[in-house]
């Protein structure tokens, strides 16, 4: 289990650890296939065993994650029919949320993305691949923080559980071709221009590149 860690203050344990582990598969930090012990994990998050389980629990009745006949929790891997639908879904949602993002963003959100990039790049450096997933993750909802578009930004998010741990499986190939960090520069482009006319055909290009690979990738397994 990888190592997580709860705020220890304000909602209860049980809403702490569920969003904890939100986190997690959204930072791709959990990956495709991984089982969950619910022991493993109240260690990890130095918590008893029933705000784990509570936790679990509602994370299985979202369809976030699985439980097989055995009764094991498993964070599921998409095929390639899912993979085609949540991207797609995903480039339609996230670039109204770019697009509204760029027209309304102050100046300092370009400042901060690219301070998150330079992070990406880094942790591409050190070949830290899990950096790199949660470091997408954050350049990506620090953009369409900006639009205040709450419904379709928590939309966006649930598309990303989805989509979260299977961003795994990009590495190391991306690493070679490095493919994000350029479109990642186009889209940070954008936003130093205030170019919403182009913002959503950066971020278009950025989920449908990252699609097509992971496709290709899951039918090579």
């Amino acid at each position: 289990m990888p190592e997580l860690q709860i705020s220890g203050r304000g909602d209860t344990l049980g809403d702490q650890v569920y969003s904890r582990l939100r986190e997690a598969i959204l930072a791709g930090t959990l990956k495709p296939g991984q089982k969950l012990s619910v022991r493993a994990l109240a260690t990890s998050l130095n918590v008893s065993l029933t705000p784990t389980r509570d936790a679990l629990a509602k994370l299985i009745a979202e369809d976030v994650l699985k439980q097989g006949s055995d009764r094991i929790v498993f964070v599921p891997t998409l095929d390639i029919d899912e993979i085609d639908e949540v991207f797609n879904l995903r480039c339609l949602l996230e670039v109204k949320l770019a697009e509204q993002a760029v027209a309304k963003a102050p100046k300092s959100l370009a400042l901060k993305l690219r301070k998150i990039q330079n992070k990406l790049i880094r942790s591409f450096d050190d070949h830290d691949y899990g950096g790199v997933v949660a470091r997408n993750f954050e350049i990506h909802f620090t953009l369409y923080d900006a639009a205040s578009s709450k419904i379709t930004l928590k939309v966006a998010e649930n598309l990303w559980l989805r989509a979260g741990p299977m961003l795994n499986l990009l590495y190391p190939e991306f690493d070679r071709t490095r493919s994000g960090v350029q479109t990642h520069a186009a889209i940070l482009e954008c936003v130093e221009a205030g170019d919403v006319s182009r913002i959503g055909m950066a971020i278009q290009t950025d989920i449908l590149g990252a699609k097509a690979e992971l496709i290709r990738v899951v039918m090579g397994r």
